[in-house]
């Protein structure tokens, strides 16, 4: 009898080959939780096709080691694949389709060169068998034979060996095989498996008795006796019929006859149609009483097995077919899936692309924001210091020096007298208009309806004899049109170019004149002083603070350089609806 190697049935093996088979890394990048529930379902799906198909129920164990495949492929389990393929290989060679099994086991002959050495072997021992099945003896031998190169342990060379010895009985070469199975007798290699103990008992014992139709008879009783013990119907049967066979060879017809019977009885019960075949032809050979009732019943278990196994086949070959057009269609689906999901992708990579620029971009403004603030910040904080500055510059030269002049005066002069009375009324007189004007100068300044007023008595305190200050177009000026800061800031400006012209330029004559265009508002100015000198125009006079204001609230300051005689300016400010 043939022996499929026994360790891959084992779940030490099994435990240890999906121990590996769980750590391999995964390439595919796909959601772990997902990957594991199917892996883990791939798993039990195994587990239960191997159960099934240790109870014979073979179209069951098929379907199943298939469906744990579908699993396996998407995440890529070759070696899982691969032990599900050569197991639906043995259920192939039980159900009388070496064909099949053929076909299958040489697909994985293109993919075990990656494997681990235990999957070779188990292969090239499968294609033997089918080999065998199919009467290609020489051919079985020679993947016996790599199978048995491949094999570490010795309990397994010894496996192999016994399916050799088995091949050589079918090439007749009984001195082989013969020779082959004492050698794995007497090394006791297989006593902790009595039953592969039994099959090589039994091979040898038939191997004696074809040759020899006397010898043999103490090996089969041996693997009998063992198989009543640890066997199954299966194995005893081997054991009935390899006895059946002795008996008929010897022509001991009543004995042949109660172990035909025996083997019989155990085909019933395993439901082997094959064996039960076998045990009725040496029922007949057996010339047992019923003879004709037993050619009868082996005609109709001739024709029911070859129906039966016609429809096998094609049962197993639907189930493989209905499997790949699922496959065709789930691949078809896959891919309609991974273009939506590729799409969504990108959907995603552009919602992503768009937050993460406007999250940067939110940070650029609020980082120009703060920055900017920051600078009008440290520009109030100078210009507080500035108008600090000049505060206390104008009070120490204006009024300092007039009130400690004043104080000497009263020193040195009696105040009974009318005429340095007069002088000390002149001289505080004198030093509360200045002290007023400074106060005029940095005092908060009205923008609502009130602001001309302010304007118009700003240029009043200036308008003296000696310099007269004509004024154009005041009154016809828009000034609502002008929001706060623009109105302080003009205020601001005049105020400086009024105190600049006083201090510096001895004019006679100043001239504003306020005017509006399309887009804009101008203001001109003009007087016949002294002029600016060239060199020193943006730090002499104010021009430069007075430049920076109007800047500020997005307007323009010009003057013109070619001017000898006395200074002209044209401020130009946009118009709301214009900024």
């Amino acid at each position: 009898m043939k022996s499929i190697l026994p360790f891959f049935h084992s779940s030490n093996f099994l435990f240890i080959l999906i121990t590996t088979l769980f750590f391999t890394a995964c390439k595919r990048e796909v959601d772990s939780s997902i990957q594991t529930q199917e892996l883990n379902l791939a798993y039990n799906y195994q587990n239960t096709a191997d159960s099934l198909l240790a109870l014979n129920k073979y179209d069951r164990a098929f379907n199943t080691y298939l469906l744990a495949n579908q699993y396996f492929e998407k995440s890529n389990k070759t070696e899982s694949i691969t032990y599900n393929n050569l197991q639906i290989s043995t259920i192939y060679l039980t159900i009388g389709d070496p064909n099949s099994a053929q076909e299958i086991l040489t697909q994985e002959l293109t993919k075990i060169q990656s494997k681990d050495t235990s999957y070779k072997v188990f292969l090239y021992n499968a294609l033997a068998n089918c080999y065998v099945e199919l009467n290609d003896y020489l051919l079985a031998n020679k993947y016996y034979t790599l199978s048995l190169e491949l094999a570490s342990d010795e309990q397994t060379k010894a496996i192999i060996h016994n399916n050799i010895a088995l091949n050589k009985i079918a090439l007749k070469e009984y001195d082989s095989a013969i020779t082959i199975l004492q050698a794995i007798n007497t090394a006791n290699t297989l006593q902790n498996s009595p039953l592969e103990q039994a099959r090589v008992l039994n091979n040898l014992g038939k191997a004696l008795y074809l040759k020899n139709h006397k010898e043999g008879l103490k090996e089969l009783k041996q693997a009998l006796a063992i198989r009543l013990v640890h066997g199954n119907p299966n194995d005893l049967y081997r054991s009935y019929i390899a006895l059946a066979e002795y008996y008929v060879l010897n022509q001991n017809y009543s004995t042949a006859q109660q172990y035909a019977l025996e083997a019989y009885h155990n085909s019933i019960e395993s439901k082997s149609h094959k064996d039960k075949l076998q045990s009725l032809e040496y029922l007949i050979k057996s010339k047992a009483p019923n003879n004709s009732v037993y050619l009868k019943e082996y005609i109709e278990l001739s024709k029911e097995i070859y129906t039966t196994n016609q429809q096998a086949k094609n049962q197993f070959a639907k189930i493989r077919y209905d499997f790949e057009q699922h496959e065709q269609e789930n691949t078809k689906l896959k891919l309609a899936l991974q273009h939506i999901e590729l799409i969504a992708i990108r959907k995603d990579n552009t919602i992503l692309v768009l937050l993460i620029t406007a999250i940067l971009a939110s940070l650029i403004i609020s980082y120009t924001y703060r920055k900017i603030k920051q600078r009008h910040r440290t520009e109030k904080i100078e210009q507080a210091y500035k108008t600090e500055t000049n505060i206390a510059k104008k009070i120490h030269d204006e009024l300092a020096n007039d009130v400690f002049n004043t104080l000497t005066y009263i020193q040195n002069f009696t105040l009974d007298n009318p005429e340095a009375k007069n002088h000390l009324v002149a001289d505080l007189e004198a030093i509360y208009k200045k002290a007023r004007n400074i106060s005029l100068q940095h005092s908060s300044i009205a923008t609502d309806q009130t602001f001309i007023n302010h304007l118009t008595n700003l240029f009043n305190e200036y308008n003296t004899a000696s310099c007269q200050i004509i004024i154009t177009g005041l009154h016809k000026f828009n000034w609502d049109n002008l929001d706060p800061n623009q109105k302080i800031t003009i205020y601001r400006v005049i105020q400086e170019l009024l105190v600049n012209m006083k201090k510096h330029s001895m004019a006679t004559l100043v001239v504003f004149k306020f005017s509006e265009e399309n887009k804009f508002y101008n203001i001109f100015y003009s007087d016949n002083g002294v002029g600016i000198i060239q060199t020193n125009i943006n730090s002499k006079n104010g021009l430069s603070n007075v430049e920076n204001r109007i800047t500020n609230i997005g307007g323009t300051f010009i003057f013109d350089k070619e001017n000898a005689i006395g200074v002209k300016y044209n401020i130009q400010l946009p118009k709301k609806n214009y900024v």
